[in-house]
């Protein structure tokens, strides 16, 4: 067992302890209060004491602040948006003038180029995708950029962070893709939920709510916007399981279903996650988040805020580009 805990196992200079700890009756040793000198076990194997020459634990408390400080000095410009997340990061520029914007972006991945070069840093250049966001069609063919002397195609979506972002941003994908991810969590849990199952009906609707709903509202804060027939996609989903779920014949109806297990419709939690997800941005310590309630801006003449959006980048926003370049990073 490799344990996590630094007060008990303190970490020092890349050294890491690897305990192995059996009990003599073959159940579990609990333990008491730290110091670790206090602690109470059947037996203790310890192992050599060895140096990690390269990475961190899993979970490590130390891995965020290695990646801020080798991520420090990327590549900025005032024209691109860098979005940094792990391993799946994307950089957006947008403006008026759709040769700008590419000329713009180039210029960017040559720098990333001579960045990743510099800190030995590979990037799967398969994964690397371009998109363009805008109204209309264009009339002549984009021009196609270069990464790592590879050619990047412009496709007609692409996946971020678990959401799939199409070029008209219509999001019709998410339900779909959230459709196939909710069975197949169904097919696994279905004895413990199903008409035949012994467990209580509260203990159902708990699962539910922590395993099912989750997969379904995943993201929603951001495709909640999408048209109503979308909507009704997932809410079917939710209709169908909670059927299952309560082994209601066909004369019950839906909403009455609804009512009787406190469960809020698909269209109502996301007003709820969307509510409660907004009001916590202003507050947010990270300057990035908290800068995107620059984006929302409402004169009272528009049914809806986003009607009269107002980016924070000083440059008009009919077309945006983004890149998805994903990270892995050598350590030599």
């Amino acid at each position: 067992m490799l344990t996590t805990r630094q007060k008990e196992f303190p970490m020092f200079e890349g050294r890491y302890w690897l305990i192995n700890i059996t009990a003599q009756d073959g159940a579990r040793c609990t333990t008491r209060t730290s110091p670790a000198e206090n602690f109470k076990f059947a037996s203790i194997t310890l192992s050599s004491v060895g140096n990690i020459h390269a990475g961190t634990p899993q979970g490590s408390s130390l891995s965020p602040t290695l990646y801020n400080i080798f991520t420090a000095d990327f590549p900025k410009n005032d024209k691109i948006l860098n979005c940094l997340f792990a391993d799946d990061s994307a950089i957006l520029s947008q403006g008026s003038n759709t040769k700008f914007v590419i000329h713009s972006l180039q210029l960017q991945l040559y720098e990333i180029e001579k960045w990743c070069t510099l800190w030995r840093v590979a990037i799967n250049t398969e994964n690397t995708k371009a998109i363009l966001f805008r109204k209309g069609h264009s009339k002549n063919p984009l021009k196609s950029l270069t990464f790592f002397d590879e050619t990047l195609d412009w496709d007609s979506q692409v996946k971020y962070l678990g959401l799939i972002l199409d070029r008209k941003l219509t999001f019709r994908q998410p339900a779909n893709y959230n459709c196939d991810k909710f069975w197949a969590k169904v097919h696994l849990i279905i004895p413990l939920i199903g008409r035949h199952s012994v467990l209580s009906l509260n203990n159902k609707v708990l699962l539910f709510k922590q395993i099912l709903r989750p997969i379904l509202s995943y993201s929603a804060q951001i495709w909640g916007i999408t048209s109503k027939c979308h909507h009704k996609k997932i809410q079917i989903l939710q209709n169908k399981i909670l059927r299952i779920m309560t082994n209601s014949p066909w004369f019950v109806r839906n909403e009455v279903i609804h009512k009787d297990l406190n469960t809020e419709s698909i269209e109502e939690f996301i007003k709820k996650l969307s509510r409660k997800f907004f009001l916590k941005i202003p507050d947010h310590s990270n300057t990035l988040i908290s800068s995107q309630i620059e984006y929302i801006h409402s004169n009272g003449k528009h049914k809806y805020p986003y009607a009269t959006a107002k980016l924070s980048l000083p440059l008009k926003p009919p077309s945006i580009l983004c890149v998805v370049p994903h990270f892995t990073f050598l350590f030599i």
